[in-house]
């Protein structure tokens, strides 16, 4: 028989049977209210396995196992899971192991033999809720809420990575090692608030941002850095001529009109480039120097401009 859509999957992660039959008969009394799917392991090894095999809701884990003990058996699931919802289960009753718990990434922790089966009900739905608010408060902390592009802040720690690697390939030799910076602000946006009211402005930002998405690797990164500035990060380049090639492509995605309200809404955009390492080496002086070049491609618009040349090309 499958599992339907209100079944809640769980993972029960415990290797002494009489605690196992006993979480068994506490989900079962409650049964007729919501649907449980419960599947048992009695290893973090074979749990680590199953996790990446299955969708589960919510992990229930003892902390005492044959293969790990204490809380790196949390830290090894948040690893391997970060956004399964943990629960855990102990036969200590230790308000600093809890505590420690919560902080390492378990949403709660249950002591065995204290818990009934509506409190353990409840634990589940709570560490659900709690799991998907902690995302939403955390993903509201680094995008951008009208594009749902990255913000400033996530941008900033994606530059730190994308510097990283790019160390790491130079010093390997890679072809391509290099990092462009590209800081856009679009041309006469503010007549397009003052025509159409700033409600289609913000649709016009959101399918800026659509546009944008959709022209970039995987790999890459665009981000909204406020007001109608967008800035990228182009990994893997080589030079100059490599940023131009990006550069020409980026400005070129605003040749054809957005089509908002049946309306034809023609922008265009002002792109500064920046290279790492020659234009800077660090967030602070890639955007200084991003931003330059894109004041010197804003005195004719719609045109790229690098930073290295600062000639409006």
């Amino acid at each position: 028989m499958g599992v339907d859509a209100e079944t809640k999957r769980i993972l029960l992660v415990e290797d002494n049977p009489g605690d196992v039959r006993l979480l068994i008969e506490l989900l079962h009394e409650n049964g007729k209210k919501q649907n449980y799917s419960l599947e048992h392991v009695d290893r973090i090894e074979k749990a680590l396995q199953r996790i990446a095999q299955v969708n589960f809701d919510v992990l229930l884990l003892d902390l005492s196992l044959p293969d790990s003990i204490g809380l790196d058996t949390v830290r090894q699931i948040c690893g391997a899971a970060p956004h399964l919802p943990i629960i855990v289960l102990t036969g200590l009753e230790d308000d600093m192991l809890a505590l420690e718990s919560v902080q390492t990434g378990a949403q709660d922790y249950l002591v065995k033999g204290q818990v009934n089966s509506a409190g353990l009900i409840r634990a589940i739905r709570h560490a659900v809720e709690r799991k998907k608010m902690g995302e939403r408060l955390q993903y509201m902390a680094t995008h951008d809420i009208l594009t749902e592009l990255p913000n400033r802040a996530l941008f900033e720690d994606r530059l730190a990575l994308s510097i990283n690697r790019s160390t790491r390939n130079r010093i390997h030799n890679a072809a391509k090692w290099e990092i462009a910076v590209m800081m856009i602000d679009l041309d006469h946006f503010k007549w397009v608030n003052d025509n159409f009211g700033h409600p289609m402005g913000d649709r016009l930002l959101q399918a800026v941002a659509q546009r944008l998405h959709g022209a970039i690797r995987q790999s890459d990164t665009v981000a909204r850095m406020g007001g109608d500035e967008f800035i990228f990060i182009f990994e893997n380049v080589t030079g100059q001529d490599d940023a131009g090639v990006v550069g020409a492509k980026i400005v070129d995605i605003f040749s054809e009109p957005f089509i908002l309200d049946g309306k034809e809404i023609h922008v265009t955009a002002s792109v500064g480039i920046s290279l790492y390492p020659e234009d800077g080496t660090d967030f602070q002086t890639l955007m200084q120097t991003a931003d330059i070049a894109m004041y010197g491609a804003k005195r004719e618009r719609n045109r790229f401009c690098l930073y290295g040349s600062m000639e409006v090309l």
